[in-house]
């Protein structure tokens, strides 16, 4: 746990002229650079983004005509260089001082206004990222951003302050791999750019009024859980948190992905939190330990933060069982004493008092993320005395979730400011 003072989001850290493209010890929240990287001058031009990146993925998720997106203002968006810490890796005594990205993008309002704290989703590829723009790239380059697009747009087109970390081993981080689902980092990751955010809008000359939400899609919605816990026990004031198909406790949801075997993504899941939780906890000896052949020789270099989503998907099997061998899966599955479980256990985000309140929005038809198993974290955190509220939503998936959900969440910001 970070002590308040590390956290206070009125500092930017330590402050040089010139400062080294490169962090040491103490610089957490430390800005090294930001860099303008997109801009829509006016409302029509950010809807017209908005309206880029629906067309794009239209033919793989349908999207409905009457989407309730409404965006009112222009913004610009800013790639920032800053430095946070890395995981603590076995036989450290304190985690590594690491550069990271992240967005920072500012409607063209004035203000002072509101700030989103943006997490987001499952990212294989390190171009996959909110400072990266791109709706498409070049495939011997950097590929389109899922997320960035809209998050940005429906946000701070509805005037938020928009504050979004790519995460250790996304962006332009050189941690080798992501780390999966590991609360400390997402929370750290995104507590960082906050702080250093304070000094790029202060060179903007943007105005914030001190109220802080956050939103999570899917596995953002572990991270902004983890953040808002973070920022609470640093005394730092959150209005509210927002999730849609939000994973909570990482441990049932993992056993899920074993269990079912009609959503093919779920290997995919399945296969990138056993190796980022044996790059940070070494779980097993060699990949042959968990994996399969022909899976376990090429599994680590499918999740190097360089191949698309669907060809990682694509070489791997067709449900999570088939990806494992099956000797670890039954020693998973039947032990809730194994490493690995107690590790998941330990990263659930729904056994703790939020006093700010909390909006999940879930549809019953997300494939991705079982509705009970959001409905057990939610009593979960009501056992322990959090004010959340359940947007059932129905007839969405887990990307169209994602969007209704959204503007949904801007809505109840704004009722809350």
């Amino acid at each position: 746990m970070l002590a308040s003072s590390q956290i206070t989001l009125g500092r930017a850290g330590r402050s040089d002229s010139s400062p080294p493209a490169s962090c040491e010890d103490g610089d957490r929240g430390r800005l090294v650079r930001f860099e303008q990287v997109a801009s829509f001058p006016t409302a029509e031009s950010a809807r017209a983004y908005f309206d880029e990146w629906i067309a794009f993925y239209d033919g793989f998720y349908n999207f409905p005509d009457d989407l309730p997106v409404n965006i009112v203002y222009g913004f610009d968006s800013y790639k920032v260089t800053y430095c946070t810490v890395d995981a603590l890796l076995p036989g450290q005594a304190a985690p590594d001082p690491s550069l990271v990205t992240g967005l920072i993008a500012v409607p063209r309002v004035r203000g002072p206004l509101s700030t989103v704290a943006y997490v987001h989703g499952t990212s294989v590829s390190f171009y996959d990222a909110p400072s990266n723009p791109r709706i498409v790239g070049p495939l011997s380059d950097r590929g389109e951003s899922f997320e960035g697009p809209p998050g940005s747009a429906v946000f701070a087109g509805a005037g938020f302050i928009v504050v979004a970390p790519d995460y250790l081993g996304l962006g332009d981080s050189a941690v080798p791999r992501h780390r999966y689902f590991d609360a400390t980092t997402e929370a750290s990751a995104a507590v960082d750019l906050l702080i250093a955010s304070r000094a790029v809008l202060a060179a903007l000359r943007v105005q914030q009024n001190g109220k802080l939400f956050t939103f999570g899609f899917s596995q953002g919605g572990h991270s902004a859980l983890a953040l808002h816990r973070e920022l609470q026990r640093a005394h730092v004031d959150v209005v509210g948190t927002a999730t849609v198909g939000g994973i909570f406790d990482v441990e049932r949801w993992f056993l899920s992905l074993i269990e079912r075997d009609e959503t093919p993504t779920l290997p995919l899941y399945a296969s990138y939190i056993l190796l980022a939780y044996d790059d940070i906890h070494d779980i097993f000896e060699q990949t042959s330990d968990a994996f399969r052949r022909p899976y376990a020789p090429i599994v680590n270099d499918l999740f190097d933060m360089r191949h698309f989503f669907d060809d990682v998907l694509g070489a791997l099997a067709p449900t999570t069982r088939e990806t494992l061998r099956a000797s670890f899966v039954a020693r998973v599955t039947s032990d809730r004493h194994h490493p690995l479980r107690v590790l998941l256990r330990e990263n659930a985000v729904d056994d703790w008092r939020p006093f700010a309140p909390i909006r999940v929005y879930q549809s019953t038809d997300d494939e991705e993320v079982p509705y009970e198993l959001a409905l057990a974290s939610v009593e979960r955190l009501r056992s322990n005395g959090a004010n959340v509220t359940v947007r059932t939503l129905s007839g969405f998936d887990h990307v169209n979730s994602w969007i209704q959900a959204m503007p949904r969440a801007v809505n109840w910001f704004r009722s809350l400011e």
